[in-house]
């Protein structure tokens, strides 16, 4: 008679081979023709893992399976019955976080002309609000009860998009004229020109949705809000 360890040792190996194979090929299909895409190898990043992980759980509980078959008799059919729950679970998770990471990236380009600081927290606000959607699905598809926890998340998405409408209340009017003021200059300045503002001078060498970057004589760069320009006296020296 075969010794059963010798099946166990191999369940493991192929468990993990086959972690490592479905880890590769799922890498490999996300990545296609998405290389450039920052969100596309964060999500074959997770995918990979996930896979892994799941095929080498399958190969441990089935090594267990030959050393001890009494303890996990109705293993098997619990695994047969749960798996597609398990994995829906897992993919919703990882499709979250690559839309989360998606989130993050067209706040930072439609807030560009924000600060640092404003971009960073309402992309952080988005994302936990794809985060929280993704568990309460998540959960439901392995039969968890989600209903006091929906109330919960619904009443954080409510709350975030009021915090997010006061935001751009408050923040939006001082950001719109700062834009509203970007749309004239572009008739009145270009890129290479030489500009003067009251003590400040310099070439113009970007022009920013709500700010002009100027290159000064010391080698370094300064941003000028749009509204400093058309508010006050400027001289312009063309390119």
């Amino acid at each position: 008679m075969i010794d059963p360890w010798i099946f166990a040792t191999g369940s493991i190996v192929v468990g993990l081979l086959s972690g490592v194979v479905g880890a590769a090929l799922v890498r490999r299909i996300i990545l296609a023709n998405r290389d450039d895409q920052p969100e596309a190898h964060d999500a074959a990043r997770a995918s990979a893992m996930f896979l892994f992980l799941f095929f080498t759980t399958v190969g441990v509980i089935v090594a267990i399976g030959f050393t001890n078959p009494e303890t996990l008799e109705p293993i098997p059919a619990e695994i047969l019955r749960e798996s597609p729950r398990v994995l829906a679970a897992g993919f919703i998770l990882i499709a979250a976080r690559a839309v989360a990471f998606a989130v993050g990236g067209m706040v930072n380009g439609s807030f560009e002309g924000s600060g640092a600081r404003m971009r960073g927290q309402i992309a952080s606000l988005g994302r936990m609000l794809v985060y929280s959607v993704a568990i309460v699905l998540a959960l439901s598809q392995l039969g968890v009860e989600t209903t006091v926890l929906s109330i919960i998340v619904a009443g954080f998405v409510f709350a975030g998009a009021l915090a997010f409408a006061l935001l751009v209340g408050l923040g939006g009017r001082a950001l719109g004229g700062e834009l509203a003021a970007g749309r004239y200059l572009h008739r009145l300045v270009h890129v290479g020109d030489e500009i003067e503002v009251g003590s400040t001078a310099g070439r113009i060498v970007a022009m920013h949705p709500a700010s002009v970057e100027l290159a000064l004589k010391d080698g370094s760069s300064l941003h000028l809000a749009n509204s400093r320009l058309t508010n006050g006296e400027m001289k312009v020296r063309p390119s």
